[in-house]
């Protein structure tokens, strides 16, 4: 009986070391007395060195040198790490294992610290057969968190990109429509300062349009915990609405993280669609969706308390709009601390008017566990403002907020108004769960923007309503699905009014999954059509799914049937073909999406006759500028983000928080977002590296400041693994089950049946011996070619083994 030595491929090598001691020492080891070990004579008659049986009596241990082993503290994984054992198989504690550990460091000096005297509760559990080590030790071992943010790493430089571009072409009979959209970031990093311009570009048939959003420089001051920016920034007050200014801005690194969240915005399209989305009439977003439900996730506000716009451009000309309330993309408790800034108002639409200097402060605090307050003031040379927040938590699943606003306008018109919002948000169990908010206004309140320009008439009255109400409804079940539902409403003072609602439900049973959506729009100046998409997946095989769906949009009904696949973490593909029940046509669309390392790719193409067709593309990632050279990324580069190398070695495969990245031909990645003053794991997938390679940790957990630009070394060392045929200097094999050692005598492996050696890397050793009964210790003696097979596991090669 053999066992084999397995590697990342399922290459394998046949050894039986484990197996050839446990067959011939079991016997002996139960007639022996513990205390006496074996008996020396029959394990010499055996073929077995009674020296190495000795080091295998007493418990499984690693072989005295360096070992790449895996990690885990307290039952958490570490990562992979080289770590030594000495003559005894004792663990050295030494400083890289204690830092990816994270324990704390012993008082005594040297390279192996006596962490065990220091801690004797602690347990060392290693496991050869495995190479892995367990760690088990007292909480108070272990090194405190890190609550100073100023503890995080700094600095940094590099400029980059982030695109998102999409395109999109449609032909209706003899008309044709083109579209296309670039919403770009550019910008750099350097000493943890923060620099950004971020644009919107749009063309549509000839047309082009391009909004200027903001540019900005912003650096965090860690002691304070304060976050400054300056230029064209979004003025953030905790009570107030906010505006665009260009000015200078100061508040504390919470509100950041709260000011910089992304709303979700859900829809359906009734065909390939241009979605434009819009705050305070100002276009913000913009792509192309395909038909059925869609969800833009991660739209970046101007501010977090205004009502953003939607409107969904069909390929058949239709157009539809719909308003989203600001209660309903999440307003939240502010986040504790200040706010203070200071400049003009910036235009950034089409209205007319002058930009006015403000200045705005605000403030957050609790004053109980369970109570928090608010206020804030804004003034301008015509316009002043206040508010007060209660935020209030009556249990771990409830939430409860109160705000109220007065305005006091004298531009041109003289009028003051009060503005009140409610909202209450609760979790009843593990499966239920609701939110419900309300807003009213006077007829004489107006926000900073409304007072200060002058928009055309139907945007003012669109904007400027009398009261709204929202209320959404969620329920999960473990094998009903989840559901959830939401209806907005929405008056205006001169009486009309606006409702919308959405609900979606979906489940997954034995691999089928099933959902289905709804959309219905009521009231207004514009009757929309109600929507309805119902959708049933089933799967074929592990990653090949084919659908089936009903979509009914006013009055026409579609059924489509399509099957999709996802080829690798890199390509997939689909096809469907839909029917509608108007025009009696069938449509057939094909599309491919690819992530081809360095980028994000989607193309389709569709057809219903020879009088209809479009084609749609888009393109997402980041460009990174630094000083060994500039690296692509897949995913948009986030303000806090990480450079990698994996040696010089090309397409690695790292997991990020962000999602899987390779390294280029420089053997370097981007990790696209890191969590400021927080961990993110980076780990390299061991199976993407060359045959003749091996790391020596494979995971990093990265700790930086926000702007920073961390750069993270993977050490990566070349092996050169040799299965040997050895023979005696008189052409004899080697005898099963013959020691092979160093020169200094630590144990590297034993001799195989037929004479095989298995050598792990030649590169380490320099001379290497055998020894066993009844054979003359003799020195083993080989050549190679001067450069390993990078495409194979292990080489093969003669060896004679000569007397010393």
């Amino acid at each position: 009986m053999k066992t084999v030595l397995s590697y990342r491929d399922g290459a394998t090598v046949p050894v039986t070391i484990t197996l050839l001691l446990a067959c011939t020492l079991a016997p002996l080891a139960a007639s022996a007395d513990a205390r006496q070990g074996f008996d020396a004579t029959t394990l010499r008659q055996r073929g077995i060195d009674p020296h190495l049986a000795s080091l295998l009596l007493e418990a499984p241990r690693f072989a005295a040198g360096r070992h790449a082993v895996s990690l885990r503290v307290n039952g958490q994984h570490r990562g992979r790490l080289d770590v030594n054992f000495d003559q005894q198989g004792a663990l050295c504690f030494d400083r890289a294992l204690l830092d990816a550990a994270n324990l704390r460091l012993p008082d005594d000096n040297g390279p192996c610290h006596d962490f065990l005297a220091q801690y004797p509760q602690s347990l060392v559990e290693p496991d050869p057969a495995t190479l892995t080590v367990a760690l088990v030790v007292p909480t108070e071992a272990l090194r405190p968190l890190q609550q100073d943010v100023s503890g995080y790493e700094t600095g940094g430089v590099a400029g980059l990109l982030n695109y998102d571009l999409t395109g999109f072409y449609n032909r209706f009979g003899d008309s044709d429509s083109r579209f296309g959209s670039a919403n770009t970031e550019v910008g750099f990093n350097a000493g943890d300062w923060i620099v950004r311009s971020r644009q919107v570009q749009t063309w549509q048939d000839g047309l082009s349009r391009s909004t200027h959003l903001e540019a900005y420089a912003q650096r965090t001051f860690a002691s304070h915990q304060a976050v400054l920016q300056a230029g064209q920034v979004n003025l953030y007050n905790p009570v107030l609405p906010g505006a665009q200014i260009t000015g200078v801005q100061v508040l504390t690194e919470q509100a950041l993280q709260e000011q910089s969240q992304g709303a979700t915005i859900d829809g359906i399209a009734n065909s390939p669609a241009q979605v434009e989305v819009r705050q305070n009439g100002t276009l913000i977003h913009s792509t192309v969706v395909p038909a059925g439900p869609f969800s833009l996730t991660g739209v970046r506000r101007l501010n977090s308390r205004s009502d953003v716009e939607v409107t969904v451009k069909e390929s058949n000309g239709g157009e539809r709009r719909f308003t989203v309330p600001a209660a309903m993309l999440g307003l939240g408790l502010p986040a504790p601390g200040y706010s203070v800034s200071a400049g003009r108002v910036r235009n950034i639409g089409d209205a007319q008017g002058d930009d006015p200097w403000v200045v705005s402060a605000g403030w957050t605090g609790a004053v109980h566990p369970q109570l928090s307050l608010g206020s804030g003031v804004l003034a301008a040379s015509e316009y002043r403002a206040a508010g007060v927040s209660l935020g209030w938590l009556p249990g771990l699943d409830s939430q409860v907020q109160l705000a109220s606003q007065v305005a006091d306008t004298h531009a041109r018109d003289q009028v003051r108004g009060v503005q009140t919002d409610l909202s209450w948000s609760q979790r009843l169990n593990d499966q239920w769960s609701f939110s419900v908010a309300n807003a009213w206004r006077t007829p004489g309140y107006r926000e900073l923007e409304e007072a200060t320009y002058e928009a055309e008439t139907t945007q003012q009255r669109r904007s400027r309503y009398r009261d709204q109400q929202s209320a959404s409804l969620g329920w999960a079940h473990p094998w009903l699905g989840a559901f959830s539902a939401g209806v907005s409403r929405s008056s205006n003072f001169d009486g009309d009014s606006s409702s919308r609602g959405l609900v979606s439900w979906g489940t997954s049973v034995s691999g089928v999954s099933l959902s289905a959506s709804a959309e219905w729009q009521m009231g207004g100046r514009q009757q929309q059509d109600n929507a309805f998409y119902f959708n049933v997946s089933l799967p074929l095989g592990d990653n090949r799914r084919v659908r089936a769906w009903v979509r009914n949009s006013g009055g026409e009904h579609r059924t489509g049937v399509g099957v999709n696949e996802q080829i690798d973490d890199q390509l997939s593909y689909r096809v469907s073909a839909e029917h509608d029940t108007r025009d009696q046509q069938v449509e057939t669309t094909l599309g491919l999406s690819a992530l081809p390392r360095y980028s994000q790719l989607d193309v389709s193409y569709s057809r219903s006759d020879a009088e209809r067709s479009s084609y749609q593309g888009s393109a997402r990632g980041g460009v990174v500028v630094h000083g060994g050279g500039v690296t692509l990324s897949p995913y948009p580069v986030r303000d806090t983000f990480a450079l990698v190398s994996v040696g010089d070695i090309s397409g690695i495969k790292l997991s990020t928080p962000s999602g899987p990245v390779w390294t280029d031909w420089q053997g370097q990645a981007v990790v696209p977002q890191i969590s400021p003053y927080g961990r993110s794991p980076v780990e390299v997938q061991t199976r993407s590296l060359p045959r003749n390679a091996d790391i020596n940790n494979g995971l990093a957990m990265l700790a930086a400041g926000r702007g920073a630009v961390d750069r993270v070394e993977f050490g990566v060392s070349l092996t050169r693994r040799v299965l040997l045929t050895a023979r005696t200097e008189q052409g004899v094999l080697l005898p099963r089950g013959a020691s092979v050692s160093t020169a200094n005598g630590e144990f590297v492996t034993l001799v195989q049946d037929g004479g095989q050696v298995f050598l792990p890397n030649v590169l380490a050793s320099s001379s290497l011996w055998v020894s066993a009964p009844g054979l003359s210790r003799c020195r083993l003696q080989f050549e190679l070619p001067d450069e390993g097979d990078p495409e194979v596991y292990f080489e093969t090669a003669l060896a004679r083994c000569t007397p010393s």
